[in-house]
């Protein structure tokens, strides 16, 4: 398959070992006329023929809204109490030199 104008050309091989449904899925999806949405660098390659047509994001339901604040909710640190000392674990002693073993090298 070969597809866009000359100099910003896409192309695509299959095998006969590629799945009929796989091929046609691909065949569907490159004869869509539907818009495609694309994303930064994508969109400072356009051809000059491609007409592109900023879409707003989508208004947040209240199911969303819930999410982020449950989401919050569970990540803010607990303040701790007036005069509470913050925990600090004791030092670790230096751990023994590593000996290697027979049979075995680095």
């Amino acid at each position: 398959m070969l597809a866009g104008p000359p100099g910003n050309q896409w192309y695509a091989t299959a095998s006969s070992f590629t799945p009929e449904g796989l091929v046609a899925a691909m065949n569907t999806a490159l004869t869509d006329p539907a818009p495609v949405i694309r994303y930064g660098d994508d969109l400072r390659r356009l051809p000059p023929q491609a007409a592109a047509t900023p879409v707003r994001p989508p208004v947040p339901t209240p199911l969303d809204v819930r999410r982020a604040q449950a989401a919050n909710a569970r990540s803010t640190v607990a303040l701790s109490p007036a005069g509470a000392r913050p925990f600090i674990p004791a030092p670790r002693p230096p751990s023994a030199p590593q000996v290697p073993r027979p049979g075995h090298s680095r």
